[in-house]
Parts: structure tokens; sequence; C-alpha cells
């Protein structure tokens, strides 16, 4: 009996107690992990937000802004156009720039300070001008406010024009077109892609 025999038997027990413990805290971990797992589903549905409550957040906020020729504001970005309207823990900011007849935008919903829901657009109005096609929307967007630029068909004619707007999807994911004719002619169109983008 040596004593090397010794201190390869302590090297041998301190290593398998070293593995023992390893085991021991892989098994605890999976145990915190099992139990927090249902918790941390609960956390998760809890931040999510009801897509009914954006809709009703954006169908009044748009009617504050372009379409009820309100929310101007100091823009983020230079040389852009952006209108806002706030309401509790509700944002909504449509950001956009125009020239030569042509516009692009996007609006987004902020709640608790994140958003949660945006669309991105493309319109041109080159066949008509910035006066005429602003009274044109205003009133078919103020009368259609439930319904356009969402996922259903809406029509409305103002004066000699007729608007309509071809939607699919949901509140949760949808695309569109927008048209304005003219005795038969377009004149007018806007496409539109936007969904919901929160937790």
């Amino acid at each position: 009996f040596h004593t090397t025999d010794i201190v390869s038997s302590r090297s041998d027990s301190q290593l398998n107690l070293g593995i023992a413990l390893e085991r021991s805290d892989s098994i605890m971990m999976i145990d915190f992990v099992r139990t927090m797992r249902p918790q941390m589903s609960m956390v998760s549905c809890a931040m999510s937000v009801d897509t009914s409550k954006i809709i009703t957040f954006l169908l009044a906020a748009r009617t504050k802004t372009y379409a009820g020729s309100g929310g101007k504001v100091t823009p983020a970005l230079e040389g852009s156009k952006q209108l806002e309207y706030a309401e509790g823990e509700w944002l909504y900011r449509d950001i956009y720039n125009l020239g030569q007849g042509l516009f692009m935008g996007f609006e987004t919903i902020y709640f608790q300070n994140e958003a949660v829901w945006s669309m991105a657009y493309f319109g041109d109005f080159t066949q008509m001008t910035e006066e005429e096609i602003d009274r044109i929307l205003r009133v078919a967007l103020i009368a259609k406010q439930d319904t356009a630029r969402l996922w259903q068909r809406v029509t409305h004619t103002v004066e000699d024009y007729e608007y309509i707007c071809e939607g699919t999807g949901s509140m949760e994911k949808m695309k569109g077109d927008e048209i304005v004719k003219k005795a038969d002619r377009q004149v007018y169109f806007f496409q539109y892609a936007g969904g919901y983008i929160g937790k």
C-alpha cells in the first residue's frame, strides 16, 4: 500500500463527487426550467396586445390625422411629413414623403412605447392635383372610416369620382389596393400592406 495509491484514490473520489454534483445541478436546472415554463408563457401572453383594441385606436387616429386634416407635428425625418395622435398609453404616428405626385410612408401604432402594429404604403396621384386628391380621399376615408384601408371591399362616390378599396387579410396581416376613378378612368392608386408586430 503506497502513498500514490492514496492520492489516486482521493483523486478518483473527487472526480466522482464533481460528476455527481454536475449531474445534480443539471437535474435541478431542468426542473427549474420545467417549473418556470408555464409562468414564462403566462408572462408572454400577458404582454401581448388585443388586436381589437389596436383597430379601435387605429380607426380613431386616422380620423384625427390625415382624414381629418389634423395631427401635424415637427417631423423626425428632415423633408418628410409627420402626423400623430395620442390617447392614454396609445400613440399613432404616420410618416411620409411626398413629391412629383408620388408619396410613400408608413403608419405605426405604439402601446406603452412599444410598436405593436405598422403599415407601409405607396400612392400615385400624378393625374390629379394634391388639392383634388386630398379632397376626395378625406371625404371617402371619413365616410368609410370603419372599413377603408383594411381588409374589406369598399366603394364610395365623391362628386364625379369613384373611390374603391380592395383589401384582404386581417389585423394580424393584411394588404390591399385603393384607386380613384373618374368617368371609368383610373386617376389615382394606393397600395398598402401591414400587420401586427407586437410581442
